[in-house]
C-alpha cells in the first residue's frame, strides 16, 4: 500500500472515530459505549497497516475528542481505556504466549486505566462520582463488575469484529486503497 493510501485510510478511520466519539451528545449511556465502537475502528487499521500507524491514528482521534467532544468523560475512557486497547490487545496475544500472562497482563491493565480515568475525570474535569458512595457499597461493587464485564465484552467484541472484518470487508478495503 503506497503512503498516501496509508494517510488517506487513517484519515477516514480517525474521521469515523470521531463521528462516533460525538454521539455521546444524544444519551448519557453512550459515553461508555462509543468509545468503544471508536476503538474497533482501530483493527482496519492493525490489519492493514500496522501498530505504528494505529497508534497514530489514536493519538489523532483521542486529541481531536478532547478538543471536539463536550464530553469530556467520554474522552477520557476512549484515550484511557478503549482507544488504545485494540494496539495492545494485537501486540499482546503476537508477542506472548502464555495465555493465561496475557489475561493478567489485561486485567493489571485494565485495573490502572480505570483508576486513571475515574481520578482524571474526577480531579481534572470535576466530574462528581460521589453518587456511587451515596448509594452505598453494594452499589459501587456493582458498577466496578459492570466495568469488568463491559472490558471482557470489548475483547470478545475485538475478536468478533476482526474475524467479520476479514471474512467480509477486508477484501474490498485492499480494492479501494491499492
Amino acid at each position: 500500500m503506497r503512503e498516501s493510501s496509508k494517510s488517506a485510510l487513517c484519515g477516514i478511520i480517525a474521521a469515523l472515530s470521531v463521528s462516533i466519539m460525538l454521539l455521546t451528545y444524544i444519551s448519557p449511556f453512550l459515553v461508555y459505549t462509543m468509545p468503544i465502537f471508536a476503538g474497533m475502528f482501530l483493527i482496519v487499521i492493525l490489519d492493514e497497516i500496522g501498530g505504528k500507524w494505529a497508534f497514530g491514528t489514536y493519538t489523532a482521534v483521542s486529541l481531536l475528542s478532547f478538543f471536539l467532544i463536550a464530553d469530556k468523560e467520554a474522552a477520557v475512557f476512549y484515550v484511557l481505556l478503549f482507544g488504545y486497547y485494540p494496539i495492545l490487545r494485537t501486540w499482546l496475544n503476537t508477542k506472548i504466549r502464555n495465555r493465561l500472562l496475557v489475561i493478567l497482563i489485561k486485567f493489571i491493565v485494565f485495573n490502572l486505566s480505570l483508576f486513571a480515568a475515574v481520578a482524571i475525570c474526577s480531579f481534572v474535569f470535576n466530574i462528581d462520582y460521589s453518587e456511587f458512595s451515596e448509594k452505598g457499597m453494594i452499589y459501587l461493587i456493582f458498577v466496578i463488575i459492570l466495568m469488568y464485564a463491559l472490558f471482557f465484552l470489548y475483547d470478545f467484541l475485538l475478536v468478533v469484529m476482526t474475524k467479520l472484518y476479514i471474512l467480509k470487508v477486508k477484501d474490498r478495503i485492499r480494492k479501494l486503497f491499492k
